[in-house]
C-alpha cells in the first residue's frame, strides 16, 4: 500500500513537471496577499473527560466510603456463637400440643386426588367470583 502511494505520489509530481503554466503579475500578487493574510490554525486540545466525569467519580467514590461505613458500624460490637454452642430452647416454639396420628387411609390415595381437585377448583372459582364483584 505505501509502495503504491508512493507511486502515485511520483507520477503526479512528473505531471505537475510538465505543465507549463506562467501566472500574471496580479494573480501572483493576489495569491501572495491571501497567503499573508492567513493566520495559522491554533489546535485546541481535546479534552479527554466528558465534563461530568469529575462529579461521577467523585459521587461514586462517596457512595462506595459511605456502604462502607454502614457496614462496619453495623458489624462493630456483634459476636458471633457458633451453631453448635447455642443451648437449645427448653420450652417448644409453639403454645399448643401437637397431638399426632398415623393416617389411616379409608379411601384409595386416587380418591383422594379426585376430592382434593375438586377442592381447588372450589376454591378457584370462589377466588373468580369474589375478584369480579370487587372490581
Amino acid at each position: 500500500m505505501v509502495k503504491l502511494m508512493d507511486d502515485i505520489e511520483r507520477q503526479l509530481k512528473e505531471d505537475a513537471g510538465r505543465i507549463k503554466a506562467e501566472l500574471s503579475p496580479e494573480l501572483q500578487e493576489r495569491i501572495r496577499a491571501s497567503l499573508e493574510s492567513t493566520r495559522p490554525e491554533v489546535q485546541v486540545p481535546r479534552k479527554t473527560q466528558l465534563p461530568g466525569t469529575k462529579l461521577w467519580w467523585a459521587s461514586s467514590l462517596t457512595g462506595l466510603a459511605a456502604a462502607t461505613l454502614v457496614i462496619v458500624l453495623v458489624n462493630w460490637n456483634t459476636t458471633v456463637v457458633p451453631v453448635d454452642d447455642q443451648p437449645l430452647p427448653s420450652t417448644p416454639i409453639w403454645d399448643f400440643p401437637l397431638n399426632v396420628e398415623t393416617a389411616e387411609w379409608a379411601t384409595p390415595l386416587e380418591e383422594e386426588l379426585k376430592n382434593l381437585q375438586s377442592d381447588l377448583e372450589k376454591a378457584r372459582e370462589n377466588v373468580e367470583r369474589d375478584l369480579r364483584l370487587s372490581f
